[in-house]
C-alpha cells in the first residue's frame, strides 16, 4: 500500500468516525442512573426491547473514563509543559490543550462507544446506563445538551437489602470483614441513598423537561403504564401489544430462568425480585437508623 493510499484510508476512517458521531447527536440520546441495587439494569433491558431504541450494557463514561482521559491528557501537557521551559524558552513553545479541548475529546470518546453500541440494531434512541450516572447528570448534560435522563428509583432498604446480598455473591469475605452485619451495611448505605437522590433530584429540578424518575415499585406493578411513559418521553412509538410483549421479554420471570417473583436464588444477579423485602432482613433497630438518616427521602417518594 502506497503512503498516499495508507493516509486516505486513514483519513476516511476519521471522517467516517466523525460523520458517525454527529449523526448519532442527531438522535435521542439518553442516559439512565440510580443507586445501586435500584433496578437500572431492569429497566435498561426493557427499554432496549423495543426495536427503536438501543440501550444495553455499562459505559461508566464519567466515574472512569474521564478520569483514565484526563490523566492521560494531564500527562502529556505536562511534558510539552516541561519541553517548553527547557527547550524552548527563548522562542514559542508548543500549545497544550485544557479546559473546553477536554470536554471535547471526553464527548467525541464517548460518541463514538454509543456509535459502535448502535452498530447492534438501528435506533431513534440511544441510551447509556450506569448506575453512577445519576451523580453525573448535570456534568453529562452539559456534554450533550439535547440528551434526556431517566432517574430509576427504588426503596432504599430494599436497595441495601439486595445489595448486601450482592456483595456477599460477588466478595463474602470482604463484605463480611468491612460490614459485619446487614444491619452495619443498610446503615451505611443510607447515607449514600440519601445523597445521590438529593443529587439527581437537583437536577431533576432544574432539568424537569428532559429528565424522567421512575419507581421501581411502579414498573413491577404495572410495568405497561410505566413503559409507555418512559417510550413517549424517548419519542418513540409503541402499541399496548408491543407494550405487554415487551414487558414480557424483560421479566423478572424471563431474566430469572423461570423463577416467580419471591422465589430467591442469591447466587443470582436476579436473586428474588420483589418490593419490601427488606422487612424480611432489617430489624427494627435498623429501620430507625434507615429512616434517621433518610427519612425525607423515604417520605418524599412514599416509602414512609
Amino acid at each position: 500500500m502506497s503512503l498516499d493510499s495508507a493516509g486516505a484510508r486513514h483519513m476516511s476512517l476519521y471522517e467516517k468516525s466523525h460523520t458517525a458521531v454527529m449523526e448519532l447527536r442527531s438522535k435521542q440520546i439518553f442516559f439512565i442512573g440510580g443507586t445501586a441495587k435500584s433496578g437500572t439494569t431492569w429497566v435498561q433491558l426493557l427499554l432496549d426491547a423495543h426495536p427503536e431504541v438501543s440501550c444495553n450494557g455499562e459505559g461508566h463514561f464519567l466515574d472512569n473514563l474521564k478520569p483514565a482521559l484526563k490523566m492521560a491528557l494531564d500527562q502529556h501537557c505536562g511534558l510539552i509543559a516541561e519541553k517548553n521551559e527547557s527547550l524552548f524558552s527563548e522562542i514559542e513553545g508548543y500549545p497544550i490543550l485544557k479546559g473546553d479541548h477536554f470536554s471535547t475529546i471526553l464527548a467525541f470518546c464517548i460518541g463514538l462507544f454509543l456509535t459502535e453500541q448502535c452498530k447492534r440494531k438501528p435506533a431513534q434512541a440511544i441510551g447509556e446506563k450506569t448506575p453512577d450516572n445519576s451523580r453525573y447528570f448535570l456534568e453529562l448534560s452539559d456534554l450533550f445538551p439535547t440528551a434526556k435522563f431517566i432517574h430509576v428509583v427504588r426503596d432504599g432498604r430494599d436497595c441495601a437489602v439486595s445489595g448486601w446480598f450482592h456483595n456477599l455473591r460477588l466478595q463474602p469475605d470482604d463484605t463480611l470483614k468491612q460490614y459485619g452485619t446487614i444491619g452495619t451495611y443498610a446503615r451505611t448505605f443510607a447515607q449514600i441513598w440519601a445523597t445521590e437522590l438529593a443529587t439527581a433530584q437537583s437536577f431533576i429540578d432544574r432539568y424537569a423537561d428532559r429528565a424522567r424518575q421512575v419507581r421501581y415499585e411502579d414498573i413491577a406493578s404495572d410495568p405497561e403504564r410505566a413503559l409507555a411513559g418512559l417510550f413517549a418521553f424517548l419519542g418513540v412509538d409503541v402499541s399496548k401489544a408491543a407494550l405487554i410483549q415487551i414487558a414480557k421479554v424483560a421479566s423478572f420471570e424471563k431474566l430469572s430462568g423461570g423463577r416467580t417473583r419471591g422465589n430467591e436464588n442469591r447466587a443470582s444477579f436476579f436473586r428474588k425480585g420483589v418490593a419490601g423485602d427488606w422487612r424480611n432482613h432489617l430489624g427494627d433497630m435498623d429501620h430507625a437508623a434507615f429512616r434517621q438518616i433518610a427519612g425525607r427521602w423515604m417520605h418524599r417518594f412514599g416509602y414512609s
